[in-house]
């Protein structure tokens, strides 16, 4: 027979589907469970998570154009017009690369949810951790810096098929972590100020023209750790959403709703609560009155 979920022959007498996990003879969706849309939210949070790396760059190429900048003050001596312009460039990459990283954190959140709440209506999918660490793992201090991996980790596994974790969550989760290290490490706001202000002299200026070229070299490590993240993220949230969707569209009906028919019921537009799954691998309870279940005459 064909598997519902992936359309591989199976074997009859197997327990489940060798490419998906799928029971066999389970449908690509629990009858009555609702479905979340991952594809918009999930092309939104990816278009954050690149402003975010290309305000990080940006930052990164700031440091050798004011060290640029105070090297050709020096000949005019002008403190003043030197320090608004290299504030002013400070100001715009900090502001920039402030409000990216908010926006990607708060979509990139709502579509881990998503995606998350997705496995409850997947038959064979495997769920380790409950669906509200997919919020509450990226905000509690300390459980950050495991929870976040796990729970990407296993919408990875279950979305896309994969017995053990793909090697892309591997990369993003090192590489972030090695962005928030080095990015801790480089943090030079006492080297600044202990710079002259204002500056007056050659040598000081030729000060702020090393404390830049300096800057340069010490924000590269972040910043690359912090590209590979990015990428890494961005592609895996596309795969994701890609491979969710897919199954989502394989477990509704082709055609139209008749009485009788049973279906899964996608996300309310808006407030929708969480529906509350029985245990990993059982399908949640179909709400009565409300979109899914069967179709009544």
């Amino acid at each position: 027979m064909r598997c519902h979920t992936c359309d591989a022959d199976v074997d009859v007498r197997t327990m489940e589907c060798p490419i998906c996990r799928t029971p066999v003879g389970s449908p690509a969706l629990y009858p009555g469970a609702r479905v979340r849309p991952v594809h918009g939210i999930g092309r939104a949070a990816a278009v954050a998570v690149g402003a975010t790396t290309l305000a990080l760059l940006l930052t990164l190429a700031i440091q050798p154009v004011n060290a640029l900048v105070a090297h050709r003050a020096a000949a005019g001596a002008d403190g003043d017009q030197f320090l608004l312009i290299t504030g002013l460039l400070e100001l715009t990459a900090g502001v920039a690369h402030g409000a990216a990283f908010l926006v990607a954190v708060v979509l990139v959140i709502v579509w881990s949810w998503r995606a998350r709440m997705n496995l409850n209506a997947f038959p064979g999918a495997g769920p380790t951790l409950s669906d509200g660490w997919a919020i509450a793992g990226w905000l509690v201090p300390f459980v950050n810096v495991v929870v976040p991996y796990r729970v990407v980790a296993n919408i990875a596994r279950d979305s896309l098929w994969r017995l053990s974790t793909p090697w892309l969550v591997r990369v993003w989760w090192a590489a972030w972590l090695a962005y928030l290290f080095t990015d801790r490490l480089t943090s030079s706001v006492a080297e600044y100020e202990a710079l002259p202000y204002p500056p007056e002299t050659e040598a000081d200026f030729e000060a702020y023209v090393d404390y830049y070229a300096s800057s340069a070299g010490a924000y590269l490590v972040p910043t690359l750790a912090c590209v590979v993240a990015g990428g890494s993220l961005i592609v895996l949230i596309h795969r994701i959403s890609a491979a969710q969707t897919a199954r989502i569209a394989r477990g509704m009906p082709a055609g139209p709703i008749v009485p009788g028919m049973t279906v899964a019921a996608p996300a309310s537009p808006a407030g929708a609560a969480p529906s509350t799954g029985g245990p990993t691998g059982t399908p949640p309870p179909a709400e009565s009155g409300g979109a899914g279940g069967t179709i009544g005459a």
